[in-house]
């Protein structure tokens, strides 16, 4: 009997070795054949392997939404490494961050080299460089049977690398097959970019089912009529989105009047449903061929956790009081604990635990949080791994999950997760900033924000626009707040902690500065 290959590249080479004439990827420049993904990713990886060293375990990855992206993941992994996807729109600062804090030493990227880097070699459009400053000071915490590291939102003020393995990628979506009827003849969108964990899902999904993966270029993924033409030109299957997105995509559909009859999945994903959005597509036949799934997931679960239908009857229940997320993927074990780590009863808040061989290795460097964070538990009579995920969510008697919130002071916007002490600690380094607090609010179209109160000296030459180029060359866009308000102080609970709750109804003051950039 012939083995299953157990890596992400040779799933891949195998689906190529059959399918070597069928469309892999369709980008600005065209189409490319599985063929000549499969051959562009080999020859990277020969020029890799002569490359590496035995620390370099762990190759960064700094490529757009082209073709370039999956031939430089391939080549990565073809060689024996990890990578690290590293977004080119990122500033400067959290760049350089992502490439200091994992150690890596090589670079692969489609754009210009950083002033630190050095060329040593080039395979078709790619370029190869060594960074002069790079170290393996990392290597130890990269496992053998890396896949990738992504960076995640960080409590402490700096991003946390999530090292996943080849074993939980394939996890995930032998998982998943159970779930949707993916086929070759599907045509994916890779809307996300590949520092978000989503793309995961949206490319390996794609090829290593045999079907088409259509690179979004980031000008489309911006514009919901472009977004729109580009799912019916190609006649995309299946199409991944945050709840925010997915907004804005039922408004044009809707003020249009168009639908999607290509379509056969919406998979939802990364934040809280809004189930008003849900129920207009569903009833305004948007996708009439579709079904539209919502699946919690977090990093260090690899993407997905749970897998719920949505239909119009569990939009429109009234005894709806949460999201719901619907129940574990097969390969993962939800487990609802109280603050003392204990299991809690079906229909009581609890956090979410989740085990299974979906869970990653751990934090990049982090030790101590990889401890506090992914545990060894056997309240449940078996001893079993868990990543304790800081969410917050209620199963009812038939099984299915409910999500509530986070525990802590971790939220989620338009699909990202963001760490409020990451932004906070941003602002905190402005000169004449006292006091900040950061948090969610809806604003008058009904979309969540995020918003900074900042406690400033009465000589601080601090302005919004100020604040916001202070932002631009330290945190990527979706961590940068989206309103600014000068209040005198931060309000706290009885015990002495930061009321976030309360934050919203703070009066503001005026910017000391005359001149006020907005």
């Amino acid at each position: 009997m012939q083995s299953v290959p157990s890596t992400v590249h040779e799933r891949f080479a195998d689906v190529a070795l059959r399918r070597p004439e069928a469309p892999a990827l369709i980008d600005e420049d065209g189409p490319v054949t599985y063929a000549e993904l499969q051959a562009a990713g080999s020859r990277l990886a020969r020029a890799l392997v002569s490359l590496c060293t035995d620390d370099d375990r762990l190759i960064a990855a700094r490529l757009g939404r082209s073709r370039s992206a999956p031939v430089g993941f391939l080549g990565i992994l073809g060689s024996g490494r990890g990578y690290l996807p590293i977004d080119p729109d990122y500033p400067p600062a959290r760049r350089s961050f992502l490439l200091d804090d994992s150690g890596t030493r090589l670079v692969v990227t489609d754009g210009a080299l950083e002033p630190d880097e050095t060329l040593v070699a080039k395979v078709d459009s790619l370029s190869i460089a060594v960074r002069g400053t790079g170290s393996v000071q990392s290597w130890q915490d990269v496992p053998a049977g890396t896949a990738y590291v992504i960076y995640t939102s960080g409590s402490t003020g700096a991003p946390k690398g999530c090292v996943v393995g080849h074993d939980q990628v394939l996890a995930l979506l032998d998982a998943c097959a159970e779930e949707f009827a993916f086929r070759p003849a599907d045509v994916w969108t890779v809307f996300h970019s590949f520092s978000f964990d989503f793309s995961v899902w949206e490319l390996w999904g794609a090829l290593l089912n045999g079907s088409t993966a259509v690179l979004v270029p980031q000008q489309v993924a911006r514009d919901p009529d472009a977004f729109v033409r580009l799912l019916t030109a190609h006649q995309v299957t299946v199409v991944s989105q945050t709840p925010s997105m997915f907004g804005f995509l039922v408004g044009r559909l809707r003020r249009d009047s168009r639908s999607l009859p290509h379509l056969r999945y919406a998979v939802l994903g990364g934040e809280a449903v809004n189930l008003q959005d849900a129920l207009v597509w569903l009833e305004g036949d948007m996708a009439p061929n579709a079904l539209l799934v919502n699946m919690y997931g977090i990093t260090e679960t690899t993407v997905h956790v749970t897998y719920g239908v949505l239909d119009a009857h569990i939009c429109r229940s009234p005894e709806l009081k949460h999201t719901p997320i619907g129940r574990p993927l097969r390969h993962l074990e939800v487990s609802l604990r109280d603050s003392a780590g204990q299991p809690v009863a079906d229909g009581t808040p609890g956090e979410i635990w989740v085990a299974g061989s979906g869970v990653a290795s751990g934090y990049l460097g982090r030790p101590e949080l990889t401890q506090q964070r992914f545990v060894t538990d056997s309240a449940e009579d078996v001893p079993e791994r868990y990543y304790r995920s800081g969410d917050w969510a209620i199963r009812q008697a038939d099984g299915t999950l409910y999500y509530i919130g986070r525990v802590d002071g971790q939220v989620k916007l338009r699909g990202h997760r963001i760490e409020l002490g990451e932004v906070e600690a941003a602002l905190t380094s402005l000169v004449g900033v006292r006091g900040v607090a950061c948090a969610l609010k809806v604003n008058q179209a009904g979309q969540h924000i995020l918003v900074a109160y900042l406690v400033t000296g009465p000589d601080a030459d601090l302005d919004p626009g100020r604040i916001r180029a202070h932002l631009g060359d330290r945190l990527p866009a979706h961590l940068r707040p989206h309103q600014f308000k000068r209040v005198t102080s931060l309000p706290v609970t009885a015990n002495g902690k930061l009321d976030r709750a309360a934050l919203p109804a703070l009066p503001g003051l005026d910017w000391p500065t005359s001149s006020v950039r907005i």
